[in-house]
């Protein structure tokens, strides 16, 4: 059964090739899976957590799939809850509504 990121021979149209900056959260979420991977996660998990994304691997940007995939399999390893992420995300929302 092919999955979503399986590509090898599918046409996959014109590649970008202009790099840009990462936004602030690209980079915090790089930052917080080049800390995690090797100490708490290993890549492996992480790549599995990614291609079983399914139809989601190809809604999401690269950064989002990383985002979600970090939040599966530390959700998935116990380390967080889906309420802890739930109260932080609010908290951040919150914040940043207000200007903050």
């Amino acid at each position: 059964m092919k999955r979503p990121h399986d590509m090898g021979g599918d046409a996959a149209g014109p590649i970008e090739i202009v790099d840009h900056e990462m936004r602030f959260w690209e980079a915090q979420g790089n930052a917080l899976r080049m800390t995690l991977v090797g100490r708490i996660l290993t890549l492996d998990e992480l790549r599995r957590c990614t291609e079983d994304l399914g139809e989601d691997y190809h809604r999401l940007d690269y950064f989002e799939r990383a985002a979600e995939s970090l939040h599966r399999l530390l959700v998935e390893k116990g380390i967080l809850t889906e309420a802890e992420i739930g109260a932080r995300m609010d908290e951040i929302r919150n914040r940043a509504a207000a200007g903050a």
